[in-house]
C-alpha cells in the first residue's frame, strides 16, 4: 500500500534501511544533498529553537535535492523524503544542548566518554527528528518527533564504556552512539519511536504515504 518512486534525500545507510521496511529497495532512489554542510545548533537552547532548527535542516535538504532533480531530469515526479536527527540533553528544559556527531579527529573518544558520563548514564535524554515529505506539485508535510531514551548505570560501568568506545561505533553517529547496534546495551527505557532514534520516524511517514495512496485511488 506504500506508493512507489520514493526519493530519499540522505547519505545515511540507516535511513535507507528503515525506509526499506516500508517499501522494496528497488522503489527507493537515493539522492544525497549536494552539500554535506548543515546548520548547527550552537545558538539553540530551548525546545522551541531546537525543533525549529531541526525542521529547517530537513526542509533545506528537501529543497536542495528537489533543485538537483529539477536540473537533472525536470520537475519532481517522486515523493521526496528528507530528515535530520539530533540528540538533546540538559537538566533544564530552558537550557538544552544538542549533541551532534563526535569530532573526526583522535579526540572523539574523550568527547564521547564525557557525553556518556555527564549526560547519558543514569539519565534521560531525547532523540529528535525533523521529517519533511514533499509530493510532486509541491504539497509538503512536516513534523518533529521526539523520543525519550534512558540509560542505566551498570556496576561495571568503566569497563562497559571503554568496551563500547573500543568498538568505534560512536564515530559518525549523532550523540555518539547507535541504539540499533552495540549502544543498545546501555538503554534501560525507551519512550516513543525506536525508528526515530535510529534516524527516520517511520510512524508518521507510513501514515502520510498510506494516505497518499488512498487519495490517489480515490481520484
Amino acid at each position: 500500500m506504500i506508493p512507489n518512486n520514493l526519493v530519499l534525500a540522505s547519505r545515511s545507510p540507516r535511513r535507507r534501511e528503515l525506509l526499506a521496511a516500508l517499501c522494496p529497495t528497488a522503489e527507493i532512489e537515493i539522492v544525497p544533498p549536494p552539500d554535506s554542510a548543515e546548520r548547527d545548533f550552537a545558538d539553540c537552547h530551548s525546545w522551541q529553537s531546537i525543533e525549529a532548527r531541526i525542521q529547517q535542516i530537513a526542509r533545506e535538504k528537501a529543497d536542495a535535492v528537489e533543485e538537483l532533480l529539477r536540473q537533472r531530469t525536470g520537475p519532481q515526479t517522486g515523493i521526496l523524503i528528507a530528515a535530520d536527527t539530533a540528540i538533546v540533553v540538559g537538566e533544564s528544559t530552558m537550557h538544552l544542548r544538542v549533541l551532534e556527531q563526535p569530532p573526526e579527529n583522535d579526540n572523539w573518544r574523550t568527547v564521547v566518554r564525557d557525553w556518556f558520563q555527564r549526560h547519558y548514564l543514569g539519565r534521560t535524554h531525547w532523540a529528535l527528528s525533523g521529517l519533511c515529505v514533499r509530493w510532486p506539485g509541491g504539497e509538503t508535510m512536516e513534523v518533529v518527533v521526539r523520543t525519550a531514551v534512558t540509560f542505566h548505570v551498570a556496576a561495571h560501568l568503566p569497563e562497559a564504556l571503554e568496551w563500547y568506545l573500543a568498538t568505534g561505533e560512536s564515530r559518525g553517529k549523532a550523540g555518539g552512539y547507535a541504539i540499533q547496534g552495540a549502544g543498545s546495551v546501555f538503554v534501560s527505557r525507551l519512550e516513543g519511536s525506536l525508528s526515530n532514534v535510529i534516524g527516520l520516524p517511520l510512524e508518521p511517514l507510513r501514515e502520510w504515504l498510506w494516505g497518499q495512496r488512498l487519495r490517489t485511488q480515490g481520484d
